[in-house]
């Protein structure tokens, strides 16, 4: 099923006069994928999904961002206490596996970030930070993992170090 913008450039085609065929080969869907498309936009004027059955949704978004910010500040926290804890606070109860799915869509949606979207983000821990110059390179030592420090992450990071004290 096309995404709803290609929906509406199938439209556009068809009314344009493209063939059936044409609009379906250049979407690469198959024609019966438009025929039924342009029938629903014929009888319903749009090209939406048509509304489904099924369970409501249990979560809303101050759900969603409750259960996303207590998760990132409580790592090691399960999904049993990530329940329990939205059921204390926000009175939602919902599955430990509705916890699962909602973190993992989540993950999902920023697995594909760019690092220029990633650089918008301000990374928080508390941890002791040491610069080490024993061999003219420069290293970052946090918690006892050593990194070797160069470019701009470099130059950020003494940038923060420098501001912090």
């Amino acid at each position: 099923v096309p995404s709803i913008p290609a929906r509406h450039l199938a439209i556009a085609r068809l009314q344009v006069g493209r063939s059936q065929s044409d609009v379906a080969r250049e979407l690469g869907v198959s024609q019966s994928v438009i025929i039924r498309l342009a029938a629903r936009h014929r009888t319903t004027g749009s090209v939406g999904d048509r509304p489904r059955s099924g369970a409501p949704l249990v979560m809303d978004r101050n759900d969603d961002q409750y259960l996303r910010t207590y998760a990132l500040r409580h790592r090691y926290a399960t999904a049993t206490q990530l329940q329990a804890c939205l059921r204390e606070v926000r009175g939602t109860r919902v599955s430990r596996q509705t916890i699962r799915n909602q973190l993992h869509r989540f993950a999902q949606d920023h697995v594909t970030w760019t690092m220029q979207q990633w650089s918008t983000v301000l990374f928080t821990d508390e941890c002791r930070v040491t610069l080490h110059r024993n061999d003219g390179h420069q290293r970052l030592e946090l918690n006892g993992s050593t990194i070797r420090l160069s470019g701009k992450l470099r130059a950020s990071l003494l940038l923060v170090i420098r501001q912090d004290g």
